[in-house]
């Protein structure tokens, strides 16, 4: 059955991807648009590609990882920032909003797998955020259709568009002190105002919108935390994982069972496993093992890891 469910996805994304080419053929383009042809061509079989690995990697076999988390990051300016991770629409929602009182929250509108924009509209109204509320998830995988602009109109229907704030890839701005760029699917790289770097989700590989610029990692700058919300290939890998540890040597925090299974096969990195409802300062970092001299370099900041809607199992490989 497994192997029928295979070869049926195979021949649906191989047809997808002929069927414009026969078009092609068949209008005889002129040269200018042969050209043309040749580029997205080569985008459709690069995309091709990366769609059947991505494949793979869904029906490769898991493990359990335990539940996945979302972030309340408090930062030194006093701000707070919810990431929601991979979620869906639960009353934890509520008591997120009444208890953290974020000032901006990330929600996904992706709808499969996450809460889609009617369910982030209404989410928003359960969280309460003070300023703004960014979509993201959403566009980087085919199943992801959804568009910001529809989640744009959800909000108008509970008079909440002005705390609508959408970013495109690659783009950087700062909200309330804090440099925020959008790194693509649920990717986000952070800056405080005493310049800790914080990234959100470390996957590159099979993140198919991580920007080109910085598909190599060196032309960032130091990442001082990476913040893991759970396990899916899409969200982190262990190659990528080493590809973060060898350059930059950050703090990883990460859900407990997810944590655990890592330090297992990473070792050599500074990986803290945390459960739901932890909050962690430069104190407890100190309390957990870290070195001082790196806790030193980290501003005075609060993490708080709050429940996701959402499983962590883990895809055991590269």
């Amino acid at each position: 059955m497994k192997n029928k469910i295979i070869f049926l996805a195979l021949v649906v994304i191989i047809v997808a991807a002929i069927i414009p080419l026969v078009g092609i053929y068949l209008t005889k383009p002129t040269s200018e648009e042969s050209t043309k042809n040749l580029v997205d061509l080569e985008d459709r079989i690069k995309k091709l590609e990366w769609e059947i690995e991505s494949l793979n990697k869904r029906i490769s076999p898991y493990i359990y990882g335990g539940e996945a988390v979302g972030y309340v990051i408090e930062f030194e300016n006093g701000v707070k920032f919810y990431f929601a991770g991979d979620t869906g629409l639960s009353s934890d929602l509520r008591l997120i909003g009444e208890y953290y009182k974020p000032d901006v929250a990330f929600l996904p509108i992706g709808n499969i797998y996450t809460t889609g924009p009617r369910t982030a509209a209404y989410a928003t109204i359960l969280i309460k955020p003070s300023t703004y509320v960014v979509p993201t998830h959403y566009g980087s995988f085919p199943e992801l259709t959804h568009d910001p602009k529809q989640f744009f109109e959800e909000l108008k229907k509970y008079d909440l568009e002005d705390k609508y704030l959408e970013f495109k890839v690659g783009e950087e701005r700062e909200i309330l002190g804090i440099k925020v760029e959008w790194l693509g699917h649920n990717h986000w790289l952070l800056e405080t105002p005493n310049g800790t770097r914080i990234l959100i989700d470390p996957e590159v590989k099979y993140n198919p919108d991580f920007p080109t610029k910085y598909r190599e990692l060196v032309q960032l700058k130091d990442i001082d935390l990476i913040l893991v919300t759970h396990g899916h290939f899409d969200t982190m890998t262990l190659s990528d994982l080493r590809k973060w540890g060898d350059l930059f040597d950050p703090i990883f925090i990460t859900p407990y069972e997810l944590g655990i299974w890592l330090k297992s096969r990473l070792p050599a990195y500074k990986i803290l496993a945390l459960g739901q409802g932890s909050r962690i300062s430069k104190i407890e970092m100190l309390e957990l093992g870290v070195e001082e001299e790196k806790v030193k370099e980290i501003s005075n900041i609060v993490i708080n890891v709050v429940p996701a809607a959402h499983s962590s199992s883990i895809t055991p490989v590269e």
